[in-house]
Formats: C-alpha cells, sequence, structure tokens
C-alpha cells in the first residue's frame, strides 16, 4: 500500500489528513525544541504501537511536558520530524491532550459537559452547532468515566481525580485514537489513581495509546508497556526491569536520586520536587 499524503475535506469544510494504517500512530526522529531561549528536548526518537501504554518518567525540566506539547502541535519543533500515522500531527483531530491541572483556569465559567463538548470541535469544524449526536456522545463519555450525574457541575466543583476522568470523558467524545496525560495522577489518593487506571484500561481494550508523564517510577513499572526515561534527551525507552537500571537512573535524576540496594534488586528514591520550569 502506498504511502498518503493527501488531504481529506469533511463536510463543514476542515481539512484533515488521512491515517495511513501501515505507519506507526506516532513516529518522532530526531526531535529537538526550544523553550524561552534554551534546549529542553534534544535528538530524541522513538515510536509507538496502537493501544499500547508508555509512561514518560524523568526529573522536573526533563522535557516531559515540553514532548506531549510538541506532539499534540501545540508547541512547534526545533529540528526533527514528528508524524502520526505518516503525516505531520498538525493535521490530525485524533490528539488528546490532557496538561498539568496547574496550568487550567478552573474558575473559567463552564460547565463540566461544556468541557467534553469541546472534544466535539474537530468533528463540527467551525461552522456547525453540536447536534443531537453530538449530545448523545458528550453523555456517553461522562457515563464511561463514570461523571454523568456531574454535568451541569462548574470545573472548580469537582475533585482532582473528578477533573481528570472530566478531561478523559473529552478525549473519548473527541474519538481520539492518540492520549497524552501530563502529570495526571499528582496529587490523587489511591481510589482515584486506581479509577484513572481502570480507565485507561477501557482506552486499551479500545484500541487507543496512551502515553502519560509522572514522577512515580513504581506506577510506570507496574501499570505500563513501556517506559521512556527522559531528561532532555531520551535516556532509555523500553521494558522497565530494561530501562531502571542503576546507570541510567543516576543520569537522569544526579543528585535528587538515591539508589538503595535491597537483596537483588534497587530502590530509587527520586527527589522530584525542587526544581521548577518548563518541562
Amino acid at each position: 500500500m502506498s504511502v498518503i499524503k493527501s488531504l481529506n475535506k469533511n463536510p463543514y469544510g476542515k481539512w484533515h489528513e488521512i491515517h495511513d494504517p501501515q505507519k506507526p500512530i506516532l513516529l518522532a526522529e530526531h526531535v529537538s525544541a526550544r523553550y524561552d531561549g534554551r534546549v529542553v528536548l534534544e535528538d530524541i526518537s522513538f515510536h509507538l504501537h496502537t493501544g499500547e501504554r508508555v509512561a514518560v518518567v524523568g526529573p522536573n525540566g526533563a522535557g516531559k511536558s515540553t514532548l506531549f506539547k510538541v506532539i499534540a502541535g501545540v508547541m512547534p519543533l526545533t529540528s526533527g520530524k514528528l508524524d502520526i500515522y505518516g503525516a505531520d500531527p498538525s493535521g490530525h483531530i485524533c490528539i488528546g491532550y490532557v496538561p498539568q491541572r496547574s496550568q487550567v483556569d478552573w474558575n473559567f465559567p463552564v460547565t463540566v459537559a461544556d468541557v467534553v463538548m469541546m472534544g466535539r470541535a474537530g468533528k463540527l469544524g467551525i461552522l456547525r452547532w453540536p447536534g443531537r449526536p453530538d449530545w448523545k456522545k458528550v453523555r456517553q463519555s461522562l457515563i464511561d468515566v463514570g461523571l454523568e450525574d456531574l454535568a451541569g457541575r462548574q470545573i472548580s466543583e469537582l475533585s482532582g481525580g473528578q477533573q481528570q476522568r472530566m478531561f478523559i470523558a473529552r478525549t473519548l467524545a473527541q474519538e481520539a485514537e492518540l492520549l497524552l496525560m501530563d502529570e495526571p495522577l499528582t496529587g490523587l489518593d489511591l481510589n482515584s489513581q486506581q479509577a484513572i487506571f481502570d480507565i485507561l484500561e477501557t482506552l486499551r481494550q479500545h484500541r487507543v495509546t496512551v502515553m502519560v508523564a509522572t514522577h512515580d517510577l513504581d506506577q510506570a513499572a507496574e501499570h505500563f508497556d513501556r517506559v521512556m526515561l527522559l531528561n532532555r534527551r531520551m535516556l532509555g525507552f523500553g521494558q522497565p526491569a530494561e530501562v531502571f537500571t542503576s546507570d541510567r537512573l543516576v543520569a537522569a535524576y544526579g543528585g535528587h536520586l538515591r539508589l538503595l540496594h535491597v537483596e537483588s534488586d534497587v530502590l530509587a528514591l527520586a527527589d522530584s520536587c525542587c526544581d521548577e520550569g518548563e518541562e
């Protein structure tokens, strides 16, 4: 099958890239990016398999947030190439991006249902109002994440876990195939974290590919198919046991990491609360 490079225009006047099913859902080749005049990503190359779950780990300032913004198309590359199913990310509406909660204006006067409907924007185009099928999709998305009874709430009234589930519902309404979640578990209690993992498992069954940025090495090893260890450069990408070696962890975290040797294993304690700035 030949590579598909053409664009497809939907009935509402918006152009979208056609997927080439023979290509990886995400391919990064020698990606570099700058933020505020400094290099925050350098020479990153990897590809993702459809339906897998990948954790991106590293200290604050490692480039995790920048990587997600570049993939989502909200921040430009300095050099390199990013493809979604063989085409530039900017032409796709299949990427769902959930930023860190600290970057959201929770006092903005919108309801939970309003936010989830925002996921339909790419399907609607700019000149069409949501119809009954769109609201039906929103309602089903809220049911899928257990928020149907909170559809009319203002978003600041939600708990942290509910806020994350709302954003996942937006992704479901969007019919996204690649979900990027930046630190979604930070500050959540164990029950709320488990609720997120249960929903991610449902997404896996629908072949949605998920990338999650996290500081928790144990969580990354336990709940994800592959892990990426990042500190501006990619220091490892693969099975957790292969990536989380003493040498690589020290290279990533430096003085913010303590390694405790317990019997035949190594326990890594990362101190990631001290450095602020763009990740």
